[in-house]
């Protein structure tokens, strides 16, 4: 497959471009940047030296120099719906990872990210959750990679939404995230002087992440989900830990949700399901797109715990993945 990144030079663009270069299906003919002058990719991340030293190019489809079967799009949220339709009308399937199609309620949307410019594809877009949404990923023309937070949510709390044991009315989660979470903007919040030897919640009063939280439980069958997020920046490059609490409708042990996620997960080659002894950790799934998960009942409530990999398994790996089930390849190819 011919393969082209939109947006290259991002932290999820390095991370895709490691992917695909060892991917057996996979060739990368375009990167499309906007840095000035188009300077090699591995100008850009040294680390890319020999692996992929292609010119950054622009951002349309006739500045590829052949062709691509799929594209995928690593630019912010809000840009990405300025280049995806050009793409789509020239035949190439599309897999975009900011927000922009995530949501089926453009009202949603345009409340946390501003006004939408292509609303005509929206209803196009299958979110990207392979777990949940196989089967329409494997159809679709555009798909909606989802974001890192509500990944690792969503695959913590889904068996428990569709074995009736939680409604998602009245969830909340905590989670951590590693500095590369903020992206490669410079920032005051994310210099090392600020983030080192400190832990820090934000974005208390409302984060964006929490309605695409809600969209994707109500995928896996959740009536009016009410999700309380508080997330936190700690000192650490990569990785996700979020941890989930919601009142159970009915008793359970631990042996049973064990079970219960275990067969929701039985043949999902990249969740999982952890103990209540060895619970998930962001070294266990760092550089893979693995999603650890455990759950634990206590007090009439259950405990999920997930971790991921902020920039593969909530980034660029689970958009590999979704490439691979788009392209009937097998689900694992490039990834393992």
């Amino acid at each position: 497959m011919k393969v082209s990144i939109v947006g290259a030079t991002a932290y999820t663009s390095r991370e895709l471009i490691r992917i695909l270069a060892r991917h057996p299906e996979a060739e990368i003919v375009h990167l499309g940047g906007r840095r000035e002058e188009n300077p090699c990719i591995s100008e850009v991340f040294p680390e890319l030296a020999g692996v992929c030293d292609m010119r950054l190019g622009g951002l349309q489809p006739e500045d590829a120099p052949e062709k691509p079967d799929v594209a995928f799009f690593t630019l912010p949220h809000g840009v990405s719906q300025d280049h995806v339709p050009a793409f789509l009308e020239a035949g190439v399937r599309c897999i975009d990872f900011s927000a922009d199609y995530r949501f089926d309620d453009l009202e949603v949307y345009e409340s946390w990210y501003g006004a939408h410019r292509d609303a005509g594809n929206v209803a196009l877009a299958v979110y990207g959750l392979p777990e949940l949404e196989k089967d329409r990923i494997a159809e679709a023309k555009l798909v909606a990679n989802p974001g890192c937070y509500p990944t690792a949510v969503a695959l913590g709390l889904a068996p428990l939404v569709a074995g009736g044991l939680i409604d998602g009315g009245d969830v909340v989660v905590d989670a951590k995230s590693g500095v590369s979470g903020r992206g490669n903007k410079p920032d005051e919040g994310s210099m090392f002087c600020e983030c080192n030897e400190d832990v820090r919640a934000y974005k208390v009063t409302g984060h964006r992440h929490e309605p695409e939280m809600e969209r994707a439980l109500r995928l896996a069958g959740a009536n009016a989900p009410d999700v309380t997020f508080i997330p936190h920046l700690v000192p650490m490059d990569r990785g996700i830990l979020a941890t989930m609490v919601a009142p159970l409708k009915r008793q359970a042990t631990n042996e049973e949700l064990q079970r219960l996620l275990e067969g929701f997960y039985a043949r999902a080659p990249f969740v999982r399901v952890r103990s209540a002894e060895a619970q998930p950790r962001t070294k266990a799934v760092a550089f893979t797109n693995y999603c650890d998960v455990a759950a634990v009942a206590r007090k009439g409530k259950v405990i999920v715990a997930a971790a991921i990999d902020n920039l593969m398994k909530g980034a660029s790996s689970q958009a590999v993945q979704n490439m691979n089930v788009m392209f009937g390849l097998d689900e694992t190819a490039g990834l393992l």
